[in-house]
């Protein structure tokens, strides 16, 4: 096992864990969701963010002795250190889902871009379930779910035809752009073979964790609500 060698080491501290987060606040985190974050990474290529430092950060996505990481029962504490911060899954060349980022630093914005997104995603006539997931930073994912799986490309074409089919770049946001100031930018670009969200339960680099928020709950939902008890 992965057991933290430094245990007290503090490598998070920011306004949300003004205490700081250490190597054994992680450690036993992921030890807690281990069933979860299995399930939700199963049989897919991840990419890890591992802290060096400090709030600082590397990306992992090689294994020793293969080109890409994928986590099992048996892998899971050897991989999972207390430096093993955040963890994001890869999308295949085939998926039954779509994944679209709200991507914006204004969090007020991203909720009203998200319960926007949402409920045009709703009315899509290829998708059959969406739901809201917070990113654990300032925004928010869309996850939807397919009835089958098609191609990767092929659902990125869908979702881009549905979104501007639906108005909704005359609604104050920008879509497959890169984000303007003050303006929220609907990002496609998990939407290819490779292209990667964070993993549902994984915490995020600044500590919060990825969770799914209820279309009900958005507005009054806050980041703290996100925060891991230590």
């Amino acid at each position: 096992m992965s057991y933290p060698k430094n245990p007290e080491t503090i490598i998070i501290k920011n306004k949300y864990y003004p205490k700081g987060l250490t190597e054994q606040n992680i450690w036993d985190y992921y030890q807690k969701e281990k069933p979860r974050i299995l399930n939700e990474t199963r049989g897919r290529d991840l990419m890890f963010f591992i802290a060096i430092d400090l709030n600082d950060f590397i990306i992992r996505r090689k294994g020793i002795e293969s080109k890409y990481i994928q986590l099992t029962n048996s892998n899971y504490d050897n991989i999972i250190s207390g430096r093993t911060v955040s963890i994001h899954c890869g999308m295949k060349q085939y998926e039954d889902i779509c994944v679209i980022d709200i991507d914006s630093n204004d969090f007020n914005k991203a909720k009203k871009a998200t319960l926007d997104v949402y409920e045009i995603m709703m009315k899509a006539s290829f998708i059959n379930t969406v739901q809201i997931r917070f990113t654990g930073k300032t925004s928010f994912h869309i996850f939807c779910k397919l009835s089958k799986k098609i191609k990767i490309e092929t659902i990125k074409f869908l979702t881009q035809k549905h979104l501007k089919g639906s108005g909704i770049e005359n609604m104050g946001y920008t879509i497959l752009g890169k984000r303007k100031e003050g303006i929220p930018n609907i990002d496609l670009a998990p939407l290819k073979v490779g292209g990667n969200f964070i993993c549902l339960n994984s915490l995020s680099v600044i500590g919060l964790k990825c969770m799914k928020i209820d279309y009900n709950r958005i507005k009054l939902f806050n980041q703290v609500q996100s925060v891991v008890k230590v």
